[in-house]
């Protein structure tokens, strides 16, 4: 009985076939998307309604300008923490 792997031609435990190589060729710089800054403005999307529900359905402009600094406080810390690091 023959098996696929058999038919493969030997190669050594440190070489890679160049179809992998070029799968897992580093993408360049203009195909990355910032996912946080998307996670961000669609936050800031949900702060605005939820304020926006706090102030007109509550009538509490307190409790509306409250939610707003949480969210702000929120997108802060992350945006803080998401920045690189310069040594």
């Amino acid at each position: 009985m023959e098996f696929a792997t058999e038919r493969l031609p030997k190669q050594g435990p440190s070489t890679m076939p160049s179809l992998i190589k070029a799968i897992t060729a580093a993408r360049p710089e203009r195909w990355a998307i910032d996912w946080t800054g998307i996670w961000a403005f669609c936050l800031g999307a949900v702060a605005l309604s939820v304020a926006s529900y706090v102030y007109f359905i509550d009538e509490a402009p307190l409790a509306a300008a409250f939610v707003l600094g949480a969210f702000a406080a929120i997108l802060g810390v992350v945006l803080h923490e998401s920045a690189p690091r310069q040594s």
